[in-house]
């Protein structure tokens, strides 16, 4: 099988990869914002891709079953760490890891549509008044205790939606031969089952490599939900449709400096 695997690094993503060694093909790591922008250029084949570079590559990238990342309320591992109660941080500046695509378009629409906040401003790799960090930084910095008010995004789209938010699908490239994406999603399906029967073993193989002990993996994998069913459905496609709709009112003096970000030459 010759196919171009993206492989994040993060904790969410463990139980697909586990046996990976065993479907003969090298991984190319990275974090989400790279796995799109490696996509976009031709030189990854599939992966578990942030949605909102999905919908920017709909056509070129089918998805791999109903697999991917969603949470029903808070995810534990998209969190805006915030000095002051959130509905007192109109005019701040918002730090944003450089590693999320998803996680910062939710962030703007949960503060300045659900929340109405104004004035904000975002910058790339930069502190910030409050902070918006992903995977596994994120429950490292929980754990720190550092930060007063903490908001974990997808509790607070829970609150304003309704529905599930899903941060990422399994897809691979469209134009790739069927025999190839038939075999790739058979090696999916065989890591995923294995993994989903043995979280402990899988949480021992991470638990040295932070502060998380091997309770708190098992409990944090088992919150997430892997398998994209009608609700996690009908949440990607609200989100899809504010940020259809976000995109229509770009010149808007509502929204946030997005200039202010720091993008890759």
């Amino acid at each position: 099988m010759t196919i171009r695997i993206a492989r994040l690094t993060y904790l969410n993503c463990a139980p697909f990869y586990w046996g990976c060694e065993n479907w003969g093909v090298p991984l190319i790591s990275c974090v989400p914002r790279e796995l799109g922008q490696l996509a976009a250029r031709g030189e990854i084949d599939a992966g578990p891709m942030a949605v909102v570079d999905w919908f920017g590559l709909e056509n070129e990238f089918e998805p791999v079953g109903s697999y991917g990342i969603a949470s029903e309320g808070a995810v534990l591992s998209v969190l805006l760490f915030s000095p002051r109660p959130i509905e007192m941080l109109a005019g701040a500046l918002i730090g944003v890891t450089e590693e999320t695509s998803t996680s910062f378009r939710l962030l703007r629409l949960l503060l300045e549509r659900f929340h109405r906040l104004r004035g904000l401003r975002y910058r790339r790799g930069e502190e910030g008044e409050a902070r918006l960090l992903i995977g596994d930084a994120a429950l490292e910095e929980m754990k720190s205790g550092r930060w007063p008010f903490v908001y974990d995004l997808a509790a607070e789209w829970q609150k304003w939606q309704a529905t599930p938010f899903v941060f990422a699908r399994w897809v691979i490239r469209r134009s790739l031969a069927a025999d190839t994406k038939s075999l790739f999603q058979s090696l999916l399906d065989a890591s995923f089952s294995r993994a989903m029967t043995s979280l402990e073993e899988v949480a021992a193989c991470f638990a040295g490599q932070g502060s998380l002990s091997v309770d708190e993996i098992v409990a944090y994998l088992r919150n997430l939900v892997f398998l994209i069913g009608k609700r996690e459905a009908q949440g990607l496609a609200e989100f899809k449709r504010l940020l259809s709709k976000e995109a229509q009112n770009a010149d808007s003096k509502e929204l946030g400096a997005v200039e202010d970000i720091k993008r890759p030459a």
